[in-house]
């Protein structure tokens, strides 16, 4: 006599489940956009969750696409976002950050923990460890010596510290010679990694290309002689400081 059992039905109950709680952290996202002073962490939370599960599939593609949808200023979605992502991959519970405070908490997850799925390290020390210190020891730092300490981490000290924005005069014609030079400049780099908020590979940025060009120029023999030698008289350019 043959039998024949019937398989239970799991994968369609997962299905569900997953969809279930796709559209509940949804809901929740658009909730707690509208009362974002009720708790921000749980916003930032929800925000991860819809990023790190794809829940904005299939209506968009992208999760920066979802990100457009919302009635929320991207700068301050991105960054609560890559905060809980960065907190969770250093494995910090809530319970704990919480604690520090939004501001602090946006200084130190600045830093890279990770990058194209390898750990990072400064001065061969995990980027992970470092955080984590710093989380917890966050009421022992002021926010500008915590700002200079995650600058260092990040490798922004020295020559490559932010000097400002330069700012001067062009016409029509130096400024489309100099944006032709800069995506030519682009072409030549190439890409430089992927943007962390929308997963798109991005180019060099144009402080980059500036400092291309200005060597290529420098380095090329027909541009330099005794007579062509700068003397230091050189026209000061108006440098804006980054607030």
């Amino acid at each position: 006599m043959h039998q024949s059992f019937e398989q239970p039905m799991v994968a369609p109950i997962v299905g569900e489940a997953i969809a279930g709680e796709a559209a509940q952290t949804l809901k929740q996202v658009k909730q707690l956009v509208k009362n974002i002073s009720v708790n921000t962490f749980d916003l930032a939370e929800a925000l991860y969750k819809v990023k790190k599960n794809k829940f904005y599939q299939p209506k968009y593609d992208t999760f920066a696409e979802y990100a457009n949808s919302l009635d929320i200023k991207l700068s301050k979605l991105y960054y609560l976002t890559k905060m809980v992502e960065v907190l969770e991959q250093c494995g910090i519970d809530r319970s704990i950050y919480e604690q520090v405070g939004l501001s602090k908490l946006r200084i130190i997850t600045r830093v890279k923990v990770v990058d194209e799925g390898k750990d990072t390290l400064f001065e061969g020390v995990p980027t992970k460890l470092l955080v984590k210190d710093l989380v917890e020891n966050a009421n022992k730092w002021e926010p500008e010596a915590l700002e200079l300490r995650v600058k260092e981490i990040q490798g922004l000290v020295g020559d490559n510290a932010s000097a400002g924005w330069v700012n001067f005069p062009v016409t029509y014609a130096q400024r489309a010679a100099w944006e032709k030079a800069v995506a030519l400049a682009q072409l030549g780099i190439g890409s430089v990694g992927k943007d962390e908020n929308t997963g798109q590979y991005k180019d060099a940025s144009v402080g980059s290309c500036a400092e291309v060009i200005a060597v290529s120029y420098i380095l090329d023999p027909n541009n330099v002689s005794e007579e062509t030698e700068p003397d230091g008289e050189v026209e000061q350019v108006p440098v804006v400081s980054e607030m």
